[in-house]
């Protein structure tokens, strides 16, 4: 929306969802007025979503499908983009020019490394430097998560800031999952204590098992249309109104309210899970890796979302571990053998 100047929507509102029937109004018999549609972070579509998609475009329209493969793959079923490309039937324009970081950028390095199946340069942290050489750090991190949480304390509390970066605005925390020592969950009440810690001129209201507090930093955890705020925006909590039972959040420019019995649509945000950072882009990543998680380590997408300065935290185990992973994970699909075979899908 920023860059073209026209109104974005998810697919599910394009299509038009309706909880009732858990169906889309949208469909071959009532089809969207377009004559072009572009489709972003495409590798996020699965099966289920894209046919859906595909069925409310009329006949003459063009899509353009845009997004990377080496993404994390759609939570649902398939992988729409990468079979789209994979079977040689759809035109397929590539970027070779990076935006997000500097041409000499050791993220973008490291990335190519990784999907090469290959261990990434990552320079080890000088915690007593001013200045750093790359653009891509790591610290071993010991051989505990409990360790690895000391050493995250650490960088936002005194190395990033040493850097010149805002631990607030700056620096985002990304984390193969949400449970676990180095989980979103238990990350996340240890940065607001370093963040945002209490005081006398913040007040604070406790949700469930959460603390909120004036000044914390939160993400939406679900479209919701009536307040135009969608899964994934980040906003920042600017007044708890404990009279009325109120929190006042600001996104970008705009200050939304919630009733308490709202408050189940976010969560903290200084630490976020990979899957929610897709799409996203931070001036500051603090990726960690550990074997706890080794299922759902996914070292590319962590490490890309980063555009000034990316750290590694972590044992090499973990490391090779998401490599290994990356190059074996795959999904088996039809849908570019029925491309390919030319069939007629119905």
């Amino acid at each position: 929306m920023e860059m073209t100047g026209l109104e974005a929507k998810t697919i599910h509102r394009l299509l038009e969802f309706d909880p009732k029937s858990m169906g889309f109004k949208r469909d071959e018999r009532n089809q969207l007025s377009c004559d072009a549609l572009i489709v972003d972070e495409a590798s996020m579509l699965d099966l289920f979503l894209a046919y859906s998609l595909i069925k409310a475009v009329p006949d003459g329209a063009q899509i353009l499908f845009v997004g990377d493969i080496d993404q994390l793959p759609s939570v649902g079923a398939g992988q729409v983009l990468a079979d789209l490309i994979n079977s040689g039937k759809i035109p397929v324009i590539r970027l070779t020019q990076v935006f997000r970081q500097a041409s000499a950028s050791a993220i973008i390095r490291s990335a190519h490394q990784i999907n090469n199946g290959e261990f990434p340069t990552l320079d080890p942290i000088d915690f007593e430097a001013d200045t750093i050489t790359s653009d891509c750090l790591c610290h071993p991190g010991g051989y505990s998560p409990e360790h690895g949480v000391q050493i995250i304390a650490n960088l936002v509390s005194n190395f990033i800031p040493s850097l010149g970066f805002n631990p607030v605005t700056d620096v985002q925390l990304l984390c193969p999952m949400l449970r676990g020592v180095v989980g979103t969950y238990n990350l996340n009440n240890v940065l607001q204590q370093i963040i945002n810690p209490p005081g006398a001129d913040k007040t604070e209201v406790t949700w469930g098992n959460i603390i909120y507090r004036e000044g914390d930093k939160v993400i939406q955890l679900t479209n919701d249309y009536q307040r135009e705020i969608f899964n994934g925006d980040i906003g920042f909590i600017s007044t708890i109104d404990t009279e009325n039972q109120e929190v006042i959040i600001q996104f970008g420019e705009r200050d939304v309210v919630y009733d308490y019995s709202d408050l189940n649509e976010i969560n903290l945000a200084f630490a976020v899970s990979v899957h929610k950072s897709q799409g996203s882009e931070y001036p500051v990543v603090i990726l960690p890796l550990y074997t706890q998680h080794y299922m759902m380590l996914s070292f590319y997408t962590g490490l890309t979302r980063a555009k000034r300065l990316a750290i590694v935290v972590g044992a090499e185990k973990a490391i090779n571990l998401t490599i290994n992973s990356n190059r074996h994970m795959e999904r088996y699909t039809k849908l570019k053998y029925r491309l390919t075979q030319n069939y007629i899908l119905s």
